[in-house]
């Protein structure tokens, strides 16, 4: 007999989709030193505001991955609605653009969607793998990040 596919035809029909990824938010100087000193990316660009204008820069600059600072990488879960038992769940993969710089003063506006839903069997048993895009635009609309999470539930 076969098993009921763990990806429904709701869930199918979410692809593409938009996601509630989160509110605009303004890149803040504060942020951005307390992100480069928690990760030690101690780069004068991210922490001295004249050595970022110096080599032409309208602000310090943020470490590449800044704008995770308010990700949501939950956002799939107020969308999906999951028809098996969830055993665990882990975060599977990042894979990540960085396409412009952002600075200080920036605003960054998150829009993500459902980009693929996959069934697999590992040796835990069954496993739904879901992978999203969030891209990242600033206050001009110009693209400076596209990061893609897949997250990996295990049925019971």
């Amino acid at each position: 007999m076969t098993e009921k596919s763990l990806i429904t035809e709701e869930m199918r029909a979410m692809i593409g989709k938009p996601l509630n990824s989160g509110e605009p938010f303004e890149v803040e100087k504060g942020a951005i030193r307390n992100m480069a000193e928690a990760m030690n990316y101690l780069n004068p660009l991210y922490l001295d505001e004249a050595y970022a204008k110096s080599k032409g820069h309208s602000s310090v600059l943020a470490p590449p991955m800044f704008p995770t600072y308010d990700l949501r990488l939950s956002a799939f879960l107020e969308v999906l609605k999951f028809d098996f038992e969830i055993a665990a769940g882990l975060h599977g993969s990042d894979d990540w653009e960085f396409i412009a710089d952002v600075h200080a003063g920036d605003k960054i506006t998150p829009r993500g969607k459902l980009l693929n839903l996959v069934e697999k069997v590992g040796t835990r048993g069954r496993m739904l793998l879901i992978t999203s895009e969030i891209k990242y635009t600033n206050q001009h609309g110009e693209l400076v990040a596209v990061y893609r999470p897949t997250e990996i539930f295990i049925a019971q």
